[in-house]
């Protein structure tokens, strides 16, 4: 598949990349304003994509390097034609200090977020 990196939205990047990353046996969860960004379909942008993991960046960054995606620093990852950038937050996710207990996923044309 072809991507438009230049026009891609939020959903199908945060879908592209957590597809990649699956299929790599790294499971992740979206949080933050993309979340935000996906739910009101745009009314809210967000620029940057809040992966939570318990995988070590090492283990993530070669991955994201093969869809373009260049280290940054600790944490953050950016491809230079793309408008968003993508962030791992350290887990648990979380709603303020209470953990997540049941995941959510949504079905997209590009994969599961």
């Amino acid at each position: 598949m072809k991507v438009d990196w230049k026009h891609i939205g939020i959903k199908d990047l945060a879908a592209l990349v957590a597809g990649q990353l699956s299929n790599n046996g790294i499971d992740t969860i979206l949080v933050g304003g993309a979340c935000v960004s996906i739910y009101t379909k745009s009314k809210y942008e967000s620029y940057d994509l809040d992966f939570v993991s318990y995988a070590l960046i090492k283990e993530i960054a070669p991955i994201l390097s093969k869809i373009g995606f260049k280290k940054k620093s600790s944490r953050h990852f950016e491809r230079k034609d793309c408008p968003f950038f993508i962030e791992f937050v350290s887990p648990p996710a979380s709603v303020g200090s209470e953990p997540i207990k049941d995941k959510k996923e949504l079905p997209t044309k590009l994969g599961k977020i």
